[in-house]
């Protein structure tokens, strides 16, 4: 029976280290992983074309290479290496001292000149359009000339029309009173006439 008890202390005692071995081995393994960063960093290359490795040691094997002032993204970071993304979209480890957080001398040029070259177009694209809007405004300003011309022209035409108007309208009024001072007179003669006969009877 004793002997019994006493292996079953032994295998218990056995299971208890190996359960701490295996915590110990899973807290080693995290304090040794690299840190998760909070968001990709834009990162280039210098010096000499980069290895990709497939992990964070010269142990692992080669991947590719990111050459020398090359932008790339890093995804994480830990004890000397930098897991990273190149711009062809190829993943994988190396030296993070080879990365740095500005683009190189040309790499910037580049981007100056190429700056340079979209606002040069842009101004190009504003003084086009102020000229068109010039044109537009000269185009409407002689049209605007025009119609005050015909507007003036219109309104002496319809000045001449109304005094044409008024002068006919006393030639009638005159011709009606002539008339009827005519038709007066002949109508005042035949009464006097008719009057002279009757005497006479």
């Amino acid at each position: 029976m004793r002997a019994r008890v006493s292996r079953g202390r032994a295998g218990c005692g056995g299971r208890s280290v190996q359960r701490r071995a295996v915590v110990l081995a899973l807290w080693a393994a995290v304090l040794c992983a690299p840190a998760a960063p909070a968001g990709a960093e834009t990162r280039w290359a210098t010096g000499a074309p980069l290895e990709i490795r497939s992990g964070s040691s010269l142990g692992y094997r080669v991947l590719g290479q990111v050459e020398a002032g090359e932008r790339v993204e890093v995804l994480q970071e830990g004890k000397g290496w930098a897991r990273i993304r190149s711009a062809a979209g190829q993943e994988g480890w190396v030296v993070a001292d080879q990365l740095d957080t500005e683009a190189p001398p040309r790499k910037r040029l580049d981007q100056l000149e190429r700056e340079t070259a979209r606002l040069r177009g842009e101004l190009a694209a504003s003084q086009a359009e102020q000229g068109r809007l010039e044109t537009a405004a000269g185009v409407l300003e002689g049209r605007g000339g025009e119609r005050d011309a015909e507007l003036e022209r219109l309104l002496r035409d319809n000045a001449r029309l109304s005094a044409g108007v008024r002068w006919v309208e006393w030639l009638v009024g005159a011709s009606i009173l002539a008339f009827g001072m005519l038709i007066g007179s002949l109508l005042r003669g035949v009464v006097s006439g008719r009057r002279g006969s009757r005497i006479r009877l």
